[in-house]
């Protein structure tokens, strides 16, 4: 039964808004999207102009707001301002403001605000930030239970991260994300050197331009000692940064790793698989290497992979050898999830999969693009009872035709089968028809074009 007290609140609300004439089109859209209980308010893609946010900041029933997203609402600094001194803001557990036009200056007032006492999650990615607004950010002490903090996609370049040190907003972090932010090896060695973030637990450096030098660093330095998730996607760290890495006591606590797009060879794998600290990998993607099938095998017979749950080994010339090494590793029991995208590994290497004893609990197999996979290939994997827990089974762009969309389609060994994806093989309309009115399937999503 509603209270008295929830009524009278829920009527001074009303009232305030009704009585609300500056600008009534936002009090409106305002009405429309906070939540119920008047914690959460998401504006996101709403365009709003200087003198609305000023008019957001004195609202008074936004008083118990604990999440603002204000992304893509062509936020300035200007505006951020009238935020930033709000009484709004007092309880502000959440606050994204990603995909706006915040500079230096707008960050400097992020970093002198009073009222952030209680700030969590701090989302800035896709704005203007520079290394100026960097420095001044990094040293404030005015965000002191920050675990969360996206600043991808702005420049902070390396000198702006020699100031994320011990202290300021770096002192509670869990989850730091620079992807995109000009550091290149410099960056990587400042923050090796000056930050110590022993609460952090996942971190992306994503499409830095880092190469072997700012990985040694970092390994030599160890300044998270507690990360879990470690983001290096699309960077040039080269065989020798994997040897650093791989070689750091640092890194113990991983669990999940991507190093997709980073000029590894088999060497790489060879070095991981060795390694005597990186032993408990659950989450590990290699995707667009060079690793092929020798470096396949140096995983596959490595127990530092038994905890693996999820691996990407797509684009990395594996073949059948590489998917015959996979299926046949005794290390990837405990695997829900395999992309082996354009790998060549053919009708044998498909087969090997189906036959596999240890990949029984994977739920989610993607093996589209050049693989040339034929019907030979997809009736081993629609007749496999090792397979069985397959939810999602992804076979675009390969060679097959209405015989294998047809031994698919009769499937009874698929059972838990929910999402199948054939766009881009030989089907007639004829195979397409057999997958859509299959009644042995019991399919939730079904891609054919």
């Amino acid at each position: 039964m509603t209270e008295a007290k929830d009524i009278d609140n829920s009527l001074e609300y009303l009232r305030y808004f009704e009585k609300y004439t500056e600008n009534p089109d936002l009090a409106e859209l305002v009405r429309q999207k906070l939540s119920m209980d008047k914690s959460q308010l998401d504006l996101r893609n709403c365009v709003l102009k200087e003198d609305e946010f000023k008019l957001l900041a004195e609202m008074q029933p936004l008083g118990k707001l604990k999440s603002l997203i204000l992304n893509q609402t062509k936020l300035t600094s200007a505006g951020l301002k009238h935020i930033c001194f709000s009484p709004i803001i007092r309880q502000l557990e959440t606050l994204h403001l990603a995909n706006n036009n915040l500079d230096d200056e707008g960050i400097f007032y992020l970093s002198k605000s009073p009222l952030f006492t209680q700030l969590q999650d701090l989302n800035l990615t896709g704005n203007e930030i520079g290394a100026l607004g960097a420095k001044v950010f990094f040293p404030a002490e005015n965000l002191p239970k920050l675990q969360i903090l996206d600043l991808s996609y702005n420049r902070i370049e390396a000198f702006g991260i020699k100031a994320l040190g011990k202290a300021g907003v770096a002192k509670e972090l869990k989850i730091l994300n620079l992807r995109d932010t000009c550091l290149a090896d410099d960056g990587l060695v400042y923050l090796a050197k000056n930050a110590q973030l022993d609460q952090l637990e996942e971190l992306d450096l994503s499409d830095n331009a880092i190469g072997s030098k700012g990985m040694q660093a970092l390994s030599t330095q160890s300044p998270f000692p507690n990360l879990k998730r470690l983001v290096l996607n699309n960077n040039h760290l080269g065989d020798d940064g994997i040897y650093a890495l791989a070689e750091s006591p640092g890194f113990a606590n991983l669990e999940e790793l991507l190093l997709g797009n980073n000029g590894l060879t088999t060497d790489s794998t060879i070095f991981l698989a060795e390694s005597k600290h990186i032993c408990g990998l659950k989450v590990f993607d290699l995707n667009n290497n060079d690793i092929r099938a020798e470096g396949t095998e140096a995983l596959a017979g490595s127990t530092n992979m038994r905890n693996m749950e999820r691996l990407d080994l797509g684009e990395n010339k594996l073949n059948m050898e590489g998917a015959k090494a996979l299926a046949e590793s005794p290390h990837f029991a405990n695997l829900v999830s395999l992309r082996l995208n354009n790998n060549s590994i053919s009708d044998k290497g498909a087969m090997a999969l189906a036959k596999s004893k240890t990949l029984t609990k994977l739920k989610h197999l993607s093996l589209e693009n050049e693989n040339w996979i034929h019907d030979e290939g997809v009736g081993a994997i629609a007749a496999s009872k090792n397979l069985g827990s397959l939810i999602t089974l992804v076979l675009t762009l390969n060679v097959i035709s209405d015989a294998g969309a047809k031994l698919l389609a009769n499937s009874t060994t698929l059972c838990n089968l929910e999402e199948l994806n054939v766009a881009g093989n030989k089907l007639s309309p004829a195979g397409d028809d057999a997958l859509i009115k299959s009644t042995v399937l019991k399919l939730k999503k079904l891609e054919i074009v």
